[in-house]
């Protein structure tokens, strides 16, 4: 398991955008995956966004730019190792959302304390492609964390609109293979083709 970690995370911050790092999805075990342990990957105001999938299924980890205006910047923490993405002429924030690699198929737990305020079909390419969950939290009601990349899990439901979610306590879905859809941007940095769920913190309101 140390190895696995090991070459799981060997990517630093300023490393090379060229190289693949990580690993391939063909070397995690198949299944969804624990519940992920209590770790912090990034801070957004008085928002702390937590490890929303098991550790040991982790592929990448990168930071990107977006074209929302509305996105805030988050702030890595903590001790996993990460990419940051260049801008590729996206005007938001450097590191507006976060994408965390991992197999499809591996189950996503929310990544904060927070009331589910919005379950919508998320769409690329003119076709529905699992849905977008958009949580407020509990200590930040000026702005909404969305998650992406997201679809059904057999043995969890859908989360609904008014219903109270734990930090990597409360399944929200399951990674969405996208391998066949579209070239996706965290392929940069693993093995793989990629596939991972998506954090964005969007502000809602006024200071």
């Amino acid at each position: 398991m140390v190895a696995l970690l090991t070459a799981t995370l060997w990517v630093v911050l300023g490393g090379s955008d060229q190289d693949p790092g990580g690993i391939t999805a063909a070397e995690i075990p198949l299944g969804p995956g624990d519940r992920p342990k209590d770790v912090p990957i990034a801070r957004a105001g008085l928002v702390e966004l937590k490890l929303p999938v098991d550790q040991t299924r982790i592929t990448a980890i990168a930071f990107h730019a977006s074209n929302n205006p509305t996105s805030v910047e988050l702030q890595p923490i903590g001790n996993l190792e990460y990419h940051t993405s260049p801008r590729d002429g996206r005007p938001g924030p450097e590191r507006a959302a976060v994408d965390i690699g991992a197999p499809a198929g591996t189950l996503v737990y929310s990544p904060v304390d927070a009331i589910v305020v919005g379950v919508s079909d998320w769409v690329l390419r003119g076709k529905v492609q699992g849905y977008q969950v958009s949580l407020e939290p509990q200590n930040a009601g000026d702005v909404l964390v969305v998650v992406t990349h997201i679809g059904p899990h057999a043995g969890s439901p859908v989360p609904s609109v008014g219903q109270a979610v734990r930090a990597g306590l409360t399944p929200l879905g399951q990674v969405l293979d996208l391998s066949g859809v579209v070239d996706q941007e965290l392929s940069r940095y693993t093995a793989d083709a990629g596939n991972h769920v998506a954090i964005e913190v969007i502000r809602t309101g006024l200071d």
